[in-house]
């Protein structure tokens, strides 16, 4: 029988997003070794809110304690459990799949045998932190229309202030030529168009904004495009109940089978799956 408690063994975190706080008290039912010598198809973020943990063992282990934040990017190992020498650990995390925009944000500063770890975070960052991880975990439990989309903008909050966190980050901003850039195709999704057309509007080549576009936001312009388009999709499934066809054109696509592959290749699954996993 497949386990249907994220906190216990055999759990598979076949989702996109699953949220929870485990409460680890020595002796109690959760106080055992997480061991996932292959990690996971996605990250986990990690933010202890009491006691201590010690993350991974022998010459390669580190202590956790209060204010102290874990993500773990895929396919990197997971062997932690509380520190011995305290007698919990309380600590909220989010298991999720991300969005394709979101690399800038997933890549931080301090690094410690492939998990990446922000220390000692003060209370007044805290009281901002906690709350967002609480309202995610409520979202995604939630049966609410647009449960799914409320917590994945609440985790997108939640990661972008990680980011800002990281030492290295300055006061970078975006080239306000991409944002238009970026405004504009949000506000007009379901048109074609072209770079030239785009370079045109902001007064730079189709070159030049091709290379601007990558580095600004991590992946080209019809990739940022289409992952926009397939979120636009997913809240059509879940809250009408137009045909994949209509939905199609709605965003954009004017072939349906193209649709579905792009669809497949962003989600996972193709639109008619989606659907039926989520009716």
């Amino acid at each position: 029988m497949q386990q249907t408690d994220p906190l216990k063994p055999g759990y598979n975190f076949d989702a996109h997003l699953v949220a929870g706080l485990t409460s680890i008290i020595e002796g109690n039912d959760l106080d055992f070794t997480i061991d996932r010598p292959g990690g996971m198809k996605g990250y986990i973020i990690n933010l202890t809110i009491k006691g201590q943990g010690r993350i991974f063992s022998a010459d390669n282990a580190f202590e956790v304690k209060e204010g102290d934040l874990l993500l773990f990017p895929p396919g990197v190992a997971h062997f932690y459990r509380r520190q011995p020498s305290c007698s919990n650990w309380f600590h909220r995390w989010i298991y999720f799949r991300p969005r394709a925009f979101w690399s800038d944000w997933l890549n931080w500063q301090n690094n410690q045998q492939g998990v990446f770890v922000t220390r000692n975070l003060e209370p007044e960052i805290m009281t901002k932190l906690e709350p967002l991880f609480v309202d995610i975990e409520h979202s995604a439990k939630s049966d609410n229309p647009y449960h799914n989309d409320l917590a994945l903008n609440l985790l997108e909050q939640l990661l972008i202030r990680c980011k800002t966190l990281q030492p290295n980050v300055m006061s970078r901003r975006i080239d306000p030529r991409i944002l238009e850039v970026v405004q504009h195709m949000s506000q007009h999704l379901n048109e074609d168009f072209c770079n030239d057309e785009l370079a045109a509007m902001v007064c730079i080549s189709s070159s030049r904004l091709g290379h601007l576009f990558s580095a600004e936001m991590g992946m080209t312009i019809t990739q940022w495009r289409d992952d926009q388009r397939i979120t636009r999709a997913k809240q059509l499934l879940l809250t009408t109940n137009h045909s994949i066809n209509k939905i199609s054109r709605m965003i954009g696509y004017s072939d349906p089978l193209y649709f579905s592959r792009v669809f497949k290749r962003i989600a996972g699954v193709s639109p008619k799956k989606f659907r039926e996993q989520i009716s």
